[in-house]
């Protein structure tokens, strides 16, 4: 492996549990919104992830705005489910649930702790500006990296070459050939880094594979924090 300065790191699924984080909301907000109307089943949950994707799936893909991703998740999820509400008020509410989160993943601290002695860590998030600022917080994540960097602040997300060209612009002394991207996301994290000319490793524990029809290619690949760690700082 080839040295490198700069380290641009993932924060959801890679670093966070989001997962987590985004189930205890929803159930926050279910409670707060839907209980009256029907009794909380799992199935719910997943009815809303599969909106949420496939919206997030239109915002990578550059068909639809951050706001318009935020509030047709939750049309799409009253729409499929049978629910009533507002979805502006259920999409508001449902953030404030989550800011209240930051579940990092076991080990992440520790991988970032090992990492930050040899190289300049950076976050680069396409999460919401105010969820994303209050889960760093609370992670620990903070302490431990140079800065970040959200794409709803920067004005647009990976895998857009403006916001890595942002990412690049606000990094003193930042040069492309000492940096890699390392993330969860095929289609964010890789493709980004590939239309950004970075190098990328691609963190893929052993329940996630690739995609099919993705044409982004990582550099490297690891399926842990300690194969991360035995490339990074043997």
């Amino acid at each position: 492996m080839k040295k490198y300065t700069f380290l641009l790191m993932d924060l959801d699924y890679t670093l966070l549990d989001f997962q987590a984080d985004m189930e205890a909301a929803f159930r926050r907000l279910y409670a707060q919104y839907f209980a009256a109307q029907r009794p909380y089943d799992p199935a719910l949950h997943r009815m809303y992830e599969d909106c949420n994707n496939r919206w997030w799936d239109h915002f990578e893909r550059q068909e639809c705005t951050k706001q318009e991703l935020y509030i047709n998740r939750f049309v799409d999820f009253l729409a499929e489910s049978g629910l009533s509400g507002d979805p502006v008020a259920i999409n508001d509410y449902y953030f404030a649930e989550l800011a209240k989160g930051g579940t990092p993943y076991p080990g992440a601290l520790a991988l970032l702790k090992r990492l930050q002695t040899r190289y300049e860590l950076y976050i680069i998030t396409n999460g919401n500006a105010v969820t994303a600022r209050t889960r760093i917080q609370n992670s620990g994540v903070l302490p431990l990296v140079k800065g970040y960097f959200i794409s709803e602040t920067v004005g647009v997300g990976k895998p857009d070459p403006a916001y890595f060209a942002y990412v690049f612009a606000h990094i003193p002394g930042f040069e492309k050939e000492k940096a890699l991207v390392i993330g969860d996301s095929p289609t964010s994290d890789i493709q980004g880094a590939n239309k950004a000319g970075l190098d990328s490793l691609w963190y893929c524990p052993p329940t996630q594979s690739w995609p099919q029809n993705t044409a982004a290619k990582p550099t490297y690949t690891a399926k842990s924090y300690e194969e991360i760690l035995a490339m990074l700082d043997p």
